[in-house]
């Protein structure tokens, strides 16, 4: 089904411009734990991660556009010590990524926002309060016209630098050529940045790294994911 009006006029944002889809199909348990969830972990426009009763000390690390949730999953497993931050404008994404959180007994252990990240980093997110950021396999966007739209531009790289804390990190990965030089080029001239693996340089898959949906996607497609792992000085 598709979620309800009445679902949506509380929890889909409809004044903030966004490029790609917002609204889609849902289960009724879906919407049934979105409902349940939300008001506890979700992060509305009105509030900050000063206002998310966020545990002093924990470390903070930010996934923008988490998908279904495979990663965030993964990131609260592997990474006990860590609160989650995850930014997604995809409700049925994150439906599925609240259920999947749920189901491993781990969904007070993330913050959700359906806000666009620019939005989040802006305005929920104090000056060098995260400890890490990932963007896995953002939108291409491959038509030249569009190349504006992606989400690695260099304003949106400063505000990612500006909202790390000394010795943060921002982890990409894409599976589009074009994209990951793209990402390269912008973030390898940013100032307060490290490229892990030299300037102009990719890293190596991390060893315990899942492949996500998307990535199979892609491995069926025969592309090849190529990551990007900075450092803030």
């Amino acid at each position: 089904m598709r979620l309800s009006k009445e679902f949506r006029d509380q929890f889909i944002q409809h004044e903030m411009r966004t490029h790609g889809r917002k609204n889609g199909f849902v289960t009724d348990g879906q919407e049934a734990r979105l409902l349940k969830w939300l008001p506890v972990i979700g992060l509305p426009k009105e509030k900050t991660l000063a206002d998310a009763n966020l545990p002093e000390g924990t470390p903070l690390v930010m996934e923008i556009g988490f998908g279904n949730g495979d990663f965030l999953v993964h990131l609260a497993q592997t990474h006990p010590d860590w609160l989650l931050i995850g930014v997604e404008i995809y409700l049925p994404g994150v439906a599925k990524a609240v259920c999947r959180m749920d189901d491993a007994g781990l969904i007070e252990r993330c913050r959700i926002t359906q806000l666009p990240a620019q939005f989040v980093l802006t305005n929920q997110v104090a000056e060098e309060q995260l400890d890490g950021i990932f963007v896995n396999h953002p939108d291409p966007w491959p038509k030249v016209r569009h190349h504006k739209r992606r989400i690695i531009q260099k304003d949106f790289a400063a505000l990612m630098v500006s909202r790390l804390k000394k010795g943060g990190f921002i982890k990409l990965a894409t599976d589009k050529p074009d994209l990951a030089e793209w990402m390269r080029d912008i973030l390898d001239v940013t100032p307060g940045l490290t490229n892990v693996a030299g300037v102009g340089g990719f890293i190596e898959r991390d060893a315990d790294r899942p492949e996500t949906k998307f990535e199979q996607r892609g491995i069926k497609a025969g592309r090849i994911s190529q990551f990007l792992h900075y450092i803030k000085a």
